[in-house]
């Protein structure tokens, strides 16, 4: 029974089980608002309907993010709406049926389509349980992280299925995750690399049937976003402007090059900010006699001349990143003593996925639609590493690695490895700890930059 893949409904049920007892017990985001990014997204659904009565998404007037991502939050406006409940309430209801949709669905769907083999129940139920550890709490909050990669791994499943309608699926949810998301702009490339490969394995008759469907889709997705642009920001372009505020021209991205310049890490609680200071970033940017950059290209200027503390930087920044210590986007409670146990439990996880990925023959393992697909999750990561980092930016890599750690990695190689040859297995111990180590000390390097929040309009990201 424990080799057993579990069907379709038995993973949803224990997915909705685990999810809804946690938030029917008090967990995750208590009280009555939202905080920060979570009550924005929730005001700009709210703004969809004028006076609480006509609805349409041409309300929608904000050019920092897509229509897509308050349409997103707007079942769990309905949900208030029909039984008066706060709104963390509604967002977990919603966050219960995004839970399901990511582990009991998809995740194991797009595994099983990649890799030959069906993935043993016990196997499905470690990954449940170590993203439940990590990232739980997300799901009580009104927030895009979770839906927009629900969509995209949506994308990449429905490209290598048969029927005709799943191509539209495909194109829809692809458009859906970047109005959403932008970063998942990055993924654009690589999930139509993917579906040409898949278009191509299939019948090569209905070729022009399914990409005429996937543009379709996207344009269906797109065209809302098109009308929004030309009517509220005069703009002829259906990707989202991604402007920092109505009155300020210049790119987030670019004024999130410069916060990932100032910050080794952004994080904040229910009641204020916390600036991890990077102390060497704010010596390049004073040497350079500028206090933000200007254009992409004074970054990469800036990048070329100081190639090692550039390089230093994003690696501490991916780590960071990946250095899950709260299973919220926001700080719930006072950082306590099981903030160590869970800082253990991650760089283990992430250590033997990594083991999986090294012991991996790539020449025999990775193939085109694996291939493709690691680049459609990798490339928004990568993307976002340069920026004020938060652990929510590199979602798709940690959730990657806790899918292969619990899906693939067995002790057996290696204890035969170091059966009867006691050098080989204190090697071992002593790589292991090597790199327990290693996380806990850069982790704790971060820490001690920590900084107090100076108030609004006067911290390292209120320029």
């Amino acid at each position: 029974m424990q080799q057993q893949a579990w069907p379709l409904w038995v993973r949803i049920v224990v997915v909705v089980a685990l999810y809804a007892g946690y938030f029917l017990l008090g967990g995750g985001l208590t009280g009555t608002r939202m905080p920060y990014d979570a009550g924005h997204y929730w005001e700009l659904a709210v703004s969809f309907q004028r006076h609480h009565q006509a609805f349409s998404l041409l309300y929608f007037d904000t050019p920092t993010r897509g229509y897509l991502a308050a349409l997103l939050q707007f079942p769990a406006l309905i949900i208030r709406f029909l039984t008066d409940c706060t709104m963390p309430q509604a967002a977990k209801t919603m966050g219960v049926v995004w839970a399901a949709a990511l582990y009991a669905w998809l995740i194991p769907a797009l595994w099983q389509q990649l890799v030959p083999g069906r993935v043993a129940g016990v196997r499905w139920l470690a990954l449940v349980l170590l993203a439940f550890v990590f990232w739980r709490d997300h799901f009580s909050f009104t927030m895009v992280d979770m839906p927009a990669l629900v969509l995209l791994l949506l994308a990449l499943w429905a490209c290598g299925r048969r029927g005709l309608g799943w191509w539209l699926v495909a194109g829809f949810s692809l458009a859906a995750a970047f109005n959403s998301r932008p970063m998942y702009l990055a993924a654009v490339p690589a999930v139509l690399a993917l579906a040409g490969w898949w278009s191509w394995q299939r019948s090569r008759r209905a070729l022009v049937w399914r990409w005429a469907l996937l543009l379709l889709g996207m344009a269906l997705a797109l065209a809302p976003q098109l009308a929004i642009n030309r009517l509220q920001f005069r703009q002829n372009t259906p990707l989202v402007l991604a402007r920092v505020s109505d009155t300020e021209q210049a790119p987030l991205y670019l004024k999130q090059l410069t916060w990932g310049t100032r910050l080794l890490r952004y994080d904040a609680d229910l009641n204020k900010r916390l600036f991890f200071v990077d102390p060497a970033g704010l010596r390049v940017l004073q040497e350079a006699g500028i206090s933000q950059y200007t254009s992409y290209g004074q970054f990469l200027s800036a990048v070329l001349r100081h190639p090692l503390d550039y390089s230093w930087r994003y690696v501490r920044h991916l780590f960071n990143g990946l250095d899950v210590q709260q299973p919220a986007p926001y700080l719930l409670h006072d950082y306590g003593p099981e903030r160590h146990l869970m800082q253990l439990l991650n760089y283990a996880a992430l250590g033997l996925g990594l083991c999986v990925v090294a012991g991996a023959r790539l020449g025999r393992w990775l193939s085109w639609p694996r291939g493709l697909v690691l680049l459609a999750l990798l490339l928004p990561c990568a993307v976002a590493v340069p920026t004020a980092i938060e652990s929510r930016f590199v979602l798709p890599l940690h959730l990657l690695l806790l899918t292969v750690a619990a899906f693939r990695f067995s002790p057996r190689p290696y204890q035969e490895w170091w059966r009867g040859r006691p050098l080989r297995l204190v090697a071992g111990l002593l790589v292991a700890g090597l790199w327990l180590g290693c996380c806990f000390w850069l982790s704790a390097a971060t820490f001690r930059n920590l900084q107090p929040d100076p108030g609004k309009g006067k911290s390292l990201v209120d320029d």
